[in-house]
């Protein structure tokens, strides 16, 4: 009887071992196949990976060529049109924002009176870029926010991430960090249809006033202020989104906010290159495709027009000395350091001689009436149509690089 028991025990045993190889051997052979087919799916691009609106760098020559071919399908007041950013009402889109696809604007930008909640700001976007789809040429918007982090934020959902302000982000002096803050703030902007986020801050912090730039800015050093900078481009572009890097050449001297009044920076120019100048130049030389402007007069430099309206310093110093051949953005236009000392015509004519290519709106103006001044401006001959095509001709060519162009 004790052997009986003793074979049966065995024979169970027996049997358990190989049921358990057999089981293992089942779950081997699934987590092999699950790993092939997660290498398959991997490898084929599955919804989980969203497809890219960047597009492949065209050789310099036929980016020209494209973009060309487009501008000959414009109308004279549609390139116009381009060389605005405009503000826009409400929160759903209306005959005002239809009428700014209309006129061939280049973009607009977000404000608080156009933001509810993010599924609102997505209807909003959506439909913007659908009219401009359906426009003579098909040419996409460029949907701009102030989205730098800290006390300058456009989207403050609860189901977004609540940034520090630039300057502590500076402190930890770690590139890494400031290319995932960007993405972060540009992959979120992206979701609601922002294309172009009008940071980083390459100001210094030279004075401690908070009215000004004060802790939007990455820090006092220049060099470390560029270099995480061009980090930031780094972060923004991974998430799809324009960085717009700003003040040029910097309000890290200034005392006056230009929202009210004009700054006046007295510095030789020597001294401005190797401080308040040298983040932009080093953000430029990397490779920067945006720069936005400081209404600024520097009196050493330019002792006429502020920087914005500065053929010296726009012309001579930014595209001549630096090198740089991408889109310059203006400040808002209706801010008091230009429109409390300059006309709307002066304005207008100044910025396109300098070379500026986009003109922002933010508040005050309507495109019908800039265009008309700017349609007077050139049967006059205080302006050129190539000076409007040239302006036109970088717009584009950073619309086609971020598949805003069919």
């Amino acid at each position: 009887m004790d052997s009986l028991w003793a074979n049966m025990v065995t024979s169970t045993r027996k049997t358990a071992g190989y049921l358990r190889w057999v089981v293992l051997t089942i779950f081997a052979l699934a987590v092999l196949g699950s790993c092939k087919t997660t290498a398959q799916k991997v490898s084929a691009k599955p919804e989980l990976f969203r497809k890219s609106v960047l597009r492949p760098r065209l050789a310099p020559e036929a980016e020209t060529r494209r973009v060309q071919r487009i501008m000959r399908a414009m109308t004279l007041e549609q390139k116009i049109g381009q060389r605005f950013i405009c503000w826009i009402e409400g929160k759903q889109i209306s005959e005002q924002t239809l009428e700014l696809v209309r006129q061939g604007a280049a973009g607009v930008i977000l404000y608080p009176w156009n933001i509810e909640d993010p599924e609102q700001v997505r209807d909003l976007t959506d439909a913007i870029q659908k009219a401009a789809r359906e426009s003579d040429p098909p040419i996409g918007f460029f949907i701009s926010v102030d989205q730098e982090g800290g006390r300058v934020a456009a989207f403050r959902f609860t189901e977004m991430t609540r940034l520090s302000a630039a300057n502590n982000w500076g402190r930890y002096n770690d590139p890494r960090y400031i290319t995932a803050v960007a993405y972060i703030a540009g992959r979120e902007i992206r979701e609601l249809g922002c294309n172009m986020n009008f940071a980083p801050v390459l100001d210094l912090y030279g004075l401690a006033d908070s009215t000004i730039i004060g802790d939007r800015s990455l820090g006092n050093d220049p060099t470390a202020v560029g270099t995480l900078g061009i980090h930031y481009l780094q972060g923004a572009r991974q998430a799809e989104i324009i960085p717009v890097i700003k003040h040029f050449p910097g309000h890290g001297s200034s005392t006056v906010d230009s929202h009210g009044q004009l700054p006046v920076v007295d510095m030789p120019e020597e001294q401005l290159l190797e401080r308040d100048f040298l983040p932009f130049r080093i953000a430029i030389q990397a490779g920067a495709e945006a720069v936005m402007t400081a209404h600024i007069l520097f009196p050493q430099i330019d002792p006429d027009y502020p920087v914005t309206l500065s053929e010296r310093i726009l012309r001579g110093l930014l595209r001549e000395r630096f090198g740089y051949q991408g889109v310059i953005v203006s400040d808002g236009m209706a801010m008091g350091a230009l429109a409390e000392n300059f006309t709307v015509s002066d304005s207008l004519k100044l910025m396109i001689r300098a070379g500026l290519d986009l003109i922002l709106v933010h508040s005050r103006y309507d495109l019908v009436d800039l265009k008309l001044e700017i349609l007077r401006l050139l049967h006059q001959g205080e302006i050129s149509e190539a000076q409007i095509d040239e302006g036109v001709e970088r717009i584009l060519k950073l619309k086609l690089r971020y598949g805003l162009i069919p």
